[in-house]
């Protein structure tokens, strides 16, 4: 008679242990995840949030006593600067040019390297070592190969030719390009790694029923590595967007960086670091980096949106 009231006492005890032992392990796991979050709030969050407010201010150094809040005028100003938005044209032409030239010849090159030949460890490796060797030496050493009197221009005269001004207005973005397309290795061992996730037994499958090389690419190799090639697409857009480093290396008198334009890669950043370093302006410096932020908050809004229409999850289309 007593073994149903027996059996409901041991259910809601079984459920309170389980409930105590649920409470416990998310505690343990918010306890280890803690410090990440204090060490974010405290260097990242925070000066971010206070970067915001400067940008609304007229704060123009460590002098604080002469702040101004001057609302939306250093964000008008952004869009009435001609410096800025001749540095923001060439920034997004760069990044025109640089996304799709750097996701087709790393991916190429990936599909190349994926091939099961003898020595292929040795290739792979030369085309990783560019993307690890600390971009200051890669600056260094490109600029070394362009400037007037360097290799390039050098070989050009033993071949009588006249020697190019590469890092002048004209030519400068070319160097830029090659600098940046030599270090494609990092996202080339990113493709190798979605590559090797496609199952051969497709391409026995499709080669069994006539497909060709080319077929075999195009609908088996390029659908299963949407993904990567979607993740690619994110990062080398944010990458353009915020290109800083390389264009100063590459200038033609890096000396004058910080009083001088340098037109011919006078890339955004560059132009906000200006603002806040030479002149002192950072509330507009500040600003300049906001509007950064949210054009490209806005183009991974835009991509991840279309992403459906183009990206194929082979989990997903398994499980319909």
């Amino acid at each position: 008679m007593n073994q149903p009231a027996q059996t409901g006492k041991s259910a809601s005890y079984g459920s309170k242990r389980f409930r105590s032992r649920s409470f416990k392990e998310a505690l343990e796991f918010y306890v280890f995840i803690s410090p990440w979050f204090i060490v974010f709030i405290l260097l990242g969050l925070i000066p971010l949030l206070y970067g915001l407010y400067l940008s609304f201010t007229n704060y123009a150094g460590f002098n604080m006593d002469r702040l101004v809040y001057v609302g939306f005028d250093n964000y008008r100003k952004v869009f009435t600067d001609n410096d800025a938005m001749y540095s923001l044209g060439r920034t997004i032409f760069f990044t025109v040019i640089m996304v799709p030239a750097s996701i087709v010849l790393g991916f190429l090159l990936a599909v190349l390297l994926n091939q099961n030949i003898k020595g292929i460890g040795i290739y792979r490796t030369l085309f990783f070592i560019p993307s690890i060797i600390p971009v200051v030496a890669v600056g260094t050493m490109w600029r070394s190969l362009f400037v007037e009197d360097g290799v390039i221009n050098n070989l050009l005269l033993q071949l009588g030719l006249q020697p190019v001004d590469w890092l002048g207005y004209d030519y400068a973005i070319y160097p830029l390009f090659i600098m940046l397309l030599w270090g494609v290795g990092g996202g080339i061992l990113i493709y190798l790694a979605g590559l090797k996730g496609v199952s051969k037994d497709l391409y026995e499958a499709a080669a069994i029923d006539g497909a060709t090389t080319v077929q075999r690419f195009a609908k088996i190799t390029i659908p299963l590595v949407t993904p990567v090639l979607f993740f690619q697409f994110i990062m080398s857009i944010i990458g353009s967007l915020q290109i800083f480093v390389q264009p100063i290396l590459l200038a033609a008198n890096s000396n004058s960086l910080l009083s001088t334009p340098i037109r011919p890669n006078y890339v955004y950043s560059v132009h906000a670091f200006q603002q806040i370093f030479a002149y002192g302006r950072f509330g507009y410096g500040l600003a300049l980096l906001w509007v950064l932020f949210i054009m490209i908050l806005a183009l991974t809004v835009v991509v991840f949106s279309t992403s459906k229409l183009w990206v194929f999850y082979e989990v997903d289309q398994g499980g319909k």
